[in-house]
């Protein structure tokens, strides 16, 4: 799943550069740097020997872009396609207040569900003959 929405970052940054809350100063770094970790823990998340170690990372990313979520949420956020096809941010736009509240919540489900990841694997416990 991240992997795929790394991707997506570098398929359609119009798109990820109108999330970027307007007090970070280069939202292009925002979302080249974002999608470029997304891709390689997303992909770490495979292998079972770098599975942990990527777990953490993507929490870091999750943590990292909280603020745009709130931003978004705060400043009644929305994305519309500008005069040349590309998205453009708009703030204060109507009706978006509720659906910018409910991402909130899944940014923690989806901390929650990586962060399973992150303990140690038990090791089985020998049975004595």
């Amino acid at each position: 799943m991240f992997a795929g929405a790394g991707v997506a970052h570098f398929a359609r940054p119009d798109f990820f550069e109108s999330i970027v809350p307007r007090w970070f100063p280069n939202p292009k770094l925002a979302n080249q740097a974002s999608g470029a970790a997304e891709i390689a823990c997303g992909l770490a998340m495979a292998p079972r020997r770098t599975r942990r170690v990527a777990a953490f990372g993507l929490l870091a990313i999750l943590a990292g872009v909280f603020p745009a979520n709130l931003d978004m949420y705060l400043n009644d956020v929305d994305m519309e396609p500008g005069d040349d096809g590309k998205m453009e941010r708009v703030e204060n736009a109507e009706g978006v207040r509720t659906r910018n509240l409910v991402r909130l919540p899944f940014q923690f489900l989806f901390a929650f569900l990586v962060w399973r990841h992150t303990r140690r694997p038990r090791r089985p416990r020998r049975v004595l003959p």
